[in-house]
C-alpha cells in the first residue's frame, strides 16, 4: 500500500511538473522576443491552397519597462522640420466646445467614450491609447457589441480581432470573440504572416462601430486571428491601408468609403477618418504607387520618395535610377531598411569607426510647394527587410519609418488623392 502511495504520489507530482513545464512554455512562447532580421511585407504566396500575405514586422525588444522609457524619449526626440517655414493648414475636427451644427465640423460626441462624429456622418474622431508593454497606439470599436482593442497600422489593410478571450497569456487583452454572433463572409480561410508569425486567418462578418450606443452598425468582413499570430511580438491590427489586389480580403478603409485619415500621435492622440479630403493646399508630400503598380505590390502603401537620408551627419547617395522609397507604418517601433542598405551602412560605420550603426537618422522630403520636410529619430530600432523580398525586380532603397518618427506628430492622408501632410 506504501508503495502504491508513493507510485500515486510520484505520478501526481509529474503530472503537475509536466503542467507546469507545459504552462511556462506557453508563456515563454507568447512573450518571446525575436532578436533575428524579419522579412517585413506583404507578400503573396500560395501555401497549401491558402492565399498568404505577410506584413512589416515589428520590432519589440525591449521590457515593458524599457519601452515606456523609450516612449518619454521618443516624444522629446522624434520630430518634424519645416524648411523653410511656410504658411500651411490641415483640416482637424475643432475642439468640442467650438463644435456647430454644420455638416463640416464635429456636432455630437457619442456616450462619454470621445468618439465625435459630425451630423451627416462623413467624419468621425475617436481616441487612442499609448500602451507601454506593445510600444504602440491602440484603437477601440465594437464588433457584434463586444469591445476590441487594435494596433492602428497604416502598413496593414485588415480589420482583426483575436480567435480567444485570454487575459493572461498576451501582453494587451484584445477582446473575446463569439462566433455565435457572426456570420459568414463568403471568404475562404488565408494564411497570413505578421510580426514573423504565419497561421491561419478565418474571415467572418458582423456589425462594427466605433461605440456601441452608435447606430446604425455597418456588416463588416474583418479576419479572426488564431494563436499563432497573437504569439511573441504579434497582436491585432487596425489596417489602414486601403487600395489592394483583387485578391486581397475587403479592407477596413474600403469596406467604409473613408478616402482621408489623420493619425495624431500629438498630446491628446486620435484618430479621424473622413470621407471628404483633408489637404486642401500644397503643403503636402506627394505619395506614389510604384510598388503596387511597376513591382506588383499586392496592397498599396503609404510611400513617398526620399529627397535625403542621412545617417549619424553621413549623406546617403540618391538618384533615380536607384530609387529611395520610404512607407509610412504606424505599427513599427523602429525602422526597417532594405538589405542592401543595410549592408552598406554597417561596412560604411566600420571604415568610419563609428560608435553606433543608427545613432541619428534623418529623412527629409520635398513637399509639392517645394519646402523641404525632415523626420529624424535617435538610435531607432533598425531591421534589415533580408534579401527574400517579394519585389524581385526593384533594385532600389526601401525605408520604413515607424513610430521613433511619427511619434509627436500628426499624418494626414488623401488616400485617392495621394497626399501626405505632417504636421508638429
Amino acid at each position: 500500500m506504501m508503495l502504491s502511495s508513493y507510485l500515486s504520489s510520484s505520478l501526481l507530482c509529474l503530472v503537475l511538473l509536466l503542467t507546469i513545464t507545459s504552462v511556462v512554455g506557453f508563456q515563454s512562447q507568447r512573450s518571446f522576443v525575436s532578436p533575428a532580421p524579419a522579412r517585413t511585407h506583404l507578400d503573396s504566396a500560395s501555401q497549401g491552397g491558402l492565399e498568404s500575405t505577410t506584413k512589416f514586422a515589428r520590432t519589440t525588444d525591449a521590457t515593458a519597462k524599457e519601452v515606456n522609457q523609450r516612449r518619454i524619449m521618443l516624444q522629446q526626440i522624434a520630430k518634424i522640420v519645416t524648411l523653410p517655414t511656410a504658411a500651411s493648414t490641415i483640416i482637424y475636427p475643432p475642439a468640442l466646445a467650438a463644435a456647430t451644427d454644420t455638416t463640416t465640423t464635429i456636432a455630437r460626441t457619442i456616450t462619454d467614450s470621445s468618439v465625435v462624429l459630425n451630423n451627416d456622418g462623413s467624419r468621425i474622431q475617436v481616441p487612442l491609447e499609448y500602451i507601454a508593454a506593445l510600444d504602440a497606439y491602440v484603437v477601440h470599436y465594437y464588433l457584434f457589441g463586444e469591445r476590441f482593442g487594435a494596433i492602428v497600422d497604416t502598413g496593414s489593410p485588415f480589420l482583426t480581432c483575436p480567435s480567444t478571450c485570454s487575459t493572461w497569456s498576451y501582453k494587451y487583452k484584445w477582446g473575446c470573440y463569439h462566433p455565435e454572433r457572426t456570420f459568414d463572409s463568403g471568404f475562404s480561410n488565408t494564411i497570413e504572416g505578421f510580426d514573423n508569425n504565419q497561421g491561419k486567418v478565418v474571415w467572418r462578418k458582423a456589425g462594427f462601430s466605433f461605440d456601441e450606443d452608435l447606430h446604425p452598425q455597418q456588416n463588416l468582413t474583418f479576419g479572426v486571428f488564431g494563436p499563432d499570430l497573437l504569439d511573441g511580438p504579434g497582436g491585432v491590427f487596425f489596417g489602414l491601408i486601403k487600395d489592394t489586389d483583387k485578391w486581397i480580403r475587403p479592407s477596413f478603409l474600403g469596406q467604409t468609403g473613408y478616402k482621408s485619415f489623420c493619425v495624431d500621435l500629438r498630446d491628446n492622440s486620435t484618430l479621424t477618418l473622413s470621407k471628404q479630403a483633408m489637404i486642401l493646399d500644397d503643403d503636402y508630400i506627394p505619395l506614389t504607387r510604384d510598388l503596387n503598380r511597376r513591382y506588383k505590390a499586392p496592397v498599396v502603401h503609404y510611400i513617398a520618395k526620399a529627397a535625403g537620408f542621412i545617417v549619424n551627419g553621413l549623406p546617403l547617395k540618391l538618384d533615380d535610377r536607384t530609387p529611395t522609397y520610404v512607407i509610412f507604418d504606424t505599427g513599427l517601433s523602429g525602422m526597417a531598411v532594405s538589405d542592401e542598405l543595410y549592408q552598406g551602412r554597417n561596412l560604411q560605420a566600420r571604415k568610419n569607426r563609428e560608435k553606433s550603426l543608427w545613432g541619428e537618422v534623418r529623412v527629409s522630403f520635398q513637399t509639392k510647394a517645394g519646402d523641404e520636410v525632415e523626420l529624424s529619430a535617435r538610435k531607432p530600432i533598425t531591421t534589415p527587410l533580408g534579401q527574400d523580398t517579394p519585389w524581385t525586380k526593384f533594385k532600389g532603397n526601401l525605408i520604413v519609418l515607424g513610430l521613433a518618427f511619427l511619434d509627436g506628430t500628426s499624418m494626414s492622408i488623401d488616400i485617392d488623392d495621394n497626399k501626405l501632410q505632417l504636421k508638429k
